[in-house]
Parts: structure tokens; C-alpha cells; sequence
């Protein structure tokens, strides 16, 4: 959807799309999961501990309509945190071709970031794996530097395979340089 509105320059190809890895998506939505079964909890828990032993100065019974409307609200706000989690996980790519690397960041529902950068102008590409979980499951942070101002360099975490994300985008910025070398000696 996104990556089809992208203009490429004639004859660029792109090499990889990538996403965050499956497991940041995954730990984010089972955030919101426990947020979801949690008035539920509650529920259990009030009918199965004595009522005698609870601190409440209400009976719960005497208030369904307002608790139904404060758990609706809940479930609600609940999914719209899931869905806005999904949309971030969805929307953000990087689209690495063989002249450019495209960067594409969604902040909110409604504010995205494009950014690109000519691989020419690449100066280094860092990667970071912190922990065991991203070791083993291997994903970690990508960090490209650029020539130029400080605000162009781009860091994305959470990518999955970084050391062969790492391969294909110096691969593709030796070949890129290697033709623009080679087209200025003609």
C-alpha cells in the first residue's frame, strides 16, 4: 500500500523491504492482551474471594450500568492501543534499492516520516544486538550514517537479521560506487 506510492528513479530496483522483527509486534500486543483481560481479572477475582474480606464500601451489584460503561470504555481504548500498535508495525519500513536507502516512520496515526538517503553518501552502518533475546532470536538496531548534517543519519530498532541487512546495504553501496566510478571515467 505505502511502498507503491513511493517514486523510484527509472531503472532502480528494489533489493529488500523490511520490517520490524515478528517478536517486537508480538510482546507489544501481549501488553495489550493483559490490558484487555484485566477487568475480567477483577471480575474473577471479586466473585471468588469472600466478600467479607474485600475493602470495598460499594456493592458492585448496585453499579452494573456504570461498571459495563467503564469496561466497554476500557476494551475500547484497549483495542484502539492495539490497532495503533499494529499500524506503527505495519507502516514503518525500510526499503533498501540499489541507489537509495528510503526510510519510512510512522510517529502517530497520522504523522509519517519519509526520509532517504543516496548510498554514495553512506558512511558507515552500525548494528546492535542487545541481549539474549535479540541474539537468539536475531534481530537488533540499525544505525547508517550519513555525509552531511547529524539529522540525516537514520537508526531503526527491533529489524530482524541486521548482519545480513548490514551485507546487502554494503553490497549495494559498493556496486553503487563501483558504477558511479565508472561512469565518471567514460
Amino acid at each position: 500500500m505505502l511502498f507503491e506510492k513511493i517514486q523510484l528513479e527509472e531503472s532502480e530496483e528494489v533489493l529488500q523491504i523490511v520490517r520490524k522483527h515478528w517478536f517486537i509486534i508480538v510482546v507489544e500486543l501481549f501488553g495489550i492482551f493483559v490490558m484487555v483481560l484485566l477487568p475480567f481479572i477483577m471480575f474473577l477475582v471479586y466473585f471468588i474471594v469472600p466478600a467479607e474480606s474485600l475493602p470495598l464500601t460499594f456493592h458492585p451489584e448496585d453499579h452494573i450500568p456504570l461498571i459495563a460503561y467503564g469496561i466497554i470504555v476500557w476494551l475500547l481504548f484497549s483495542i484502539m492501543t492495539g490497532f495503533m500498535i499494529w499500524t506503527h508495525y505495519y507502516l514503518d519500513l525500510w526499503i533498501i534499492t540499489d541507489r537509495r536507502i528510503i526510510v519510512i516512520d510512522q510517529v502517530q496515526f497520522f504523522n509519517r516520516k519519509v526520509s532517504s538517503f543516496r548510498l554514495e553518501r553512506l558512511q558507515d552502518i552500525k548494528i546492535t544486538m542487545n541481549g539474549i533475546l535479540a541474539t537468539f532470536l536475531n534481530f537488533g538496531s540499525i544505525q547508517a550514517q550519513t555525509a552531511g548534517a547529524a539529522e540525516m543519519n537514520f537508526k531503526t530498532s527491533g529489524l530482524p537479521e541486521p548482519r545480513e541487512l548490514q551485507a546487502v546495504i554494503q553490497k549495494a553501496t559498493d556496486i553503487r560506487l563501483k558504477n558511479l566510478y565508472n561512469h565518471s571515467q567514460h
